[in-house]
């Protein structure tokens, strides 16, 4: 299916070696992906999201014969199975409609709780949640600008660039000494037992400086977040602020599932929240950046 995107995926299927021919499977890690091998038969995005969408649990209400905006997304938060749509009415003889646990009300009463909602509190928590998700990713991504955009940032970009420049300059001349250490001793410059500690010294101390990059890149990554395509993620919510009524495809396009607890509160997975928790840490790592940057107003 993966070809319909314009990506080639190889190696599903391989014999167990040259001289057993017997054909195994192969585990999804293991498969070779090449993306836009070839001109994509649908849009990249609407593949991903059919993918997403047929993992889910839904069903088309038997009754309407139409599928719910909700269908797919809500979840117990205690045993994690789907929500069943029901209907009831109250003692003014008004009808409404309200989800409750498919493990309460399909298998057993004690294996779990209602967890009922009533489809209104539902809409007004979800939307009251998404407009409240999309100003604090506004937010954040404004902070990251500005970050990215001080002088004090640049500076300590550029110092911790320096600082791996000159230890792999240390690593390249000590491996020009360590190469020089043979010839010393063939020379019978230096005695076998001191040519030994010499190179047993010199590999140490090109590990150390190995292991000080590592961590002055690591270090370095905290300091940037790339400008390239930073905010695709946050526009897709973008587009949705100050909504005022949901439909399935908002649903679809910000949100991964929605769990919903005995006391009939929610708790909303987001879609990208590994980015934002990105975004965030940046942020708090970066803060001297944004105090001096308002000092400086």
């Amino acid at each position: 299916m993966r070809c319909i995107a314009g990506t080639t995926v190889q190696g599903k299927r391989r014999a167990k070696s040259y001289k057993i021919h017997k054909v195994e499977n192969v585990s999804k890690e293991e498969w070779i992906r090449v993306e836009g091998t070839h001109k994509p038969i649908v849009d990249k995005e609407i593949f991903e999201k059919a993918q997403e969408l047929s993992k889910r649990d839904i069903k088309v209400s038997q009754r309407t014969k139409e599928l719910s905006v909700w269908a797919g997304f809500l979840k117990c938060n205690d045993c994690g199975r789907a929500m069943n749509k029901k209907s009831s009415t109250n003692k003014s003889g008004n009808k409404y409609e309200y989800y409750i646990c498919s493990t309460y009300r399909k298998k057993s009463k004690k294996l779990c709780t209602k967890h009922t909602i009533k489809q209104e509190n539902l809409e007004k928590a979800v939307l009251k949640a998404i407009n409240l998700h999309i100003d604090l990713l506004i937010d954040t991504e404004e902070m990251v600008k500005q970050i990215n955009n001080s002088n004090f940032q640049n500076i300590k970009s550029e110092n911790v660039e320096n600082i791996i420049i000159a230890k792999q300059n240390e690593i390249s001349k000590i491996s020009n000494f360590k190469k020089t250490l043979y010839e010393d001793w063939k020379n019978e410059d230096i005695t076998r037992d001191e040519y030994l500690e010499y190179k047993k010294k010199y590999e140490n101390d090109i590990e150390r400086l190995r292991q000080n990059i590592e961590v002055l890149q690591t270090e370095k990554q905290k300091y940037e977040i790339k400008n390239k395509s930073q905010s695709e993620w946050i526009e897709r919510f973008r587009k949705q602020k100050g909504i005022t009524e949901l439909s399935r495809d908002i649903l679809i396009e910000l949100i991964d599932c929605i769990y919903v607890k005995e006391n009939g509160d929610i708790t909303i997975k987001f879609k990208f929240e590994d980015e934002l928790k990105r975004y965030l840490e940046y942020i708090e790592y970066n803060k001297g950046a944004l105090e001096l940057d308002v000092k400086a107003v």
